[in-house]
């Protein structure tokens, strides 16, 4: 079920700015555990379509660990997207968020619409959001499993939004901008392994042209241009005293699946938020996915991923809906 939530209040933003929220999601599975899905940075809220396909299609199909007999999935569209929520193409000019901001939108959709989820799962740029989410509605959220994500922007990832979004404020064609800031960005969201062993020889710059033709055909330059900017900008502590103690704010347990091979959200980042969490005694588990594919592994490795949610994240669900 596709809906689009709009006419809330504006918000505050952490710029000073206000933000009207409107938030495009879809709706699958009639299940009894309430899952709350948060894409990635060019996701949508098409996890899983009508063909059987998406973006996470193969956690959420009949058998998977969120399958329509196990969970219902709500899939929210990110505020600064261009898959229908609350996007440059609806608001021009289009202020500058971050996840915290973001966060702040979920939440008026979620307080609006009287939502309650027993867990809220986000990779990458859904994992900040996520975080931020569940510190600020703990009420109405319950375990947190985040992916590829650590607790705050360090200086590698935010030197490499602020590169990619110089080349969208460039005088290239929309096309050309977009398709180069995916080929600039593709390497951080593989490893060196994984390409080597893919193109030891030949085949990677056509490759790397795939992708950038295929963002060009999809995205929006702007949206991107916020999105960057919103997870560059992205430190769970802020304002809060620490990391630590930010994260005492959260109610259930955190589960964390870090990447080893994660050159974007390297493993250190993973590991801060993880010792972060077990000093805050919200820890609910670290687990370090074993691939040669880099940060995009939580969108590939499927049977690693079901490992995770069926032994490590469902547990800590079902135990607290059967409290």
């Amino acid at each position: 079920m596709r809906d689009c939530t709009a006419g809330l209040d504006p918000i505050p933003l952490e710029s000073g700015a206000e933000l009207p929220v409107a938030i495009a999601h879809r709706s699958f599975g009639h299940g009894p555990l309430r899952v709350l899905l948060l894409h990635a940075l060019t996701g949508s809220s098409e996890a899983l379509d009508e063909e059987g396909r998406g973006w996470w299609a193969p956690m959420l199909l009949e058998g998977a660990p969120l399958g329509p007999s196990v969970a219902r999935i709500t899939c929210p569209n990110l505020p600064g997207s261009c898959y229908g929520s609350i996007g440059p193409k609806e608001l021009s000019p289009f202020p500058d968020l971050t996840p915290r901001d973001q966060a702040q939108a979920l939440a008026a959709w979620i307080e609006a619409k009287h939502l309650r989820f027993d867990l809220c799962l986000g990779g990458s740029l859904g994992g900040m959001v996520a975080l931020e989410l569940a510190l600020l509605i703990p009420d109405r959220l319950g375990v947190v499993g985040v992916m590829g994500t650590g607790g705050r922007a360090d200086a590698w990832i935010r030197a490499a939004c602020h590169a990619q979004r110089r080349i969208l404020e460039s005088p290239l064609e929309d096309d050309e901008a977009l398709a180069l800031v995916r080929q600039v960005a593709m390497p951080a969201f593989r490893s060196a392994e994984s390409l080597e062993a893919r193109f030891p020889a030949e085949g990677l710059e056509a490759w790397l042209d795939h992708h950038g033709r295929a963002l060009a055909a999809r995205f929006s330059r702007e949206s991107l241009h916020i999105l960057l900017g919103a997870m560059a900008r992205f430190d769970l502590g802020r304002d809060r005293g620490s990391l630590q103690q930010a994260l005492t704010g959260l109610r259930h347990p955190l589960h964390i699946l870090g990447i080893r091979t994660d050159q974007l959200f390297v493993p250190a980042l993973l590991q801060e938020l993880a010792d972060a969490a077990d000093l805050a005694q919200r820890l609910g588990s670290l687990t370090w996915l074993e691939s040669p594919h880099g940060h995009d592994a939580f969108l590939m490795e499927w049977e690693a991923l079901e490992d995770w949610l069926r032994n490590r994240v469902l547990p800590t669900c079902r135990s607290r809906i059967s409290s």
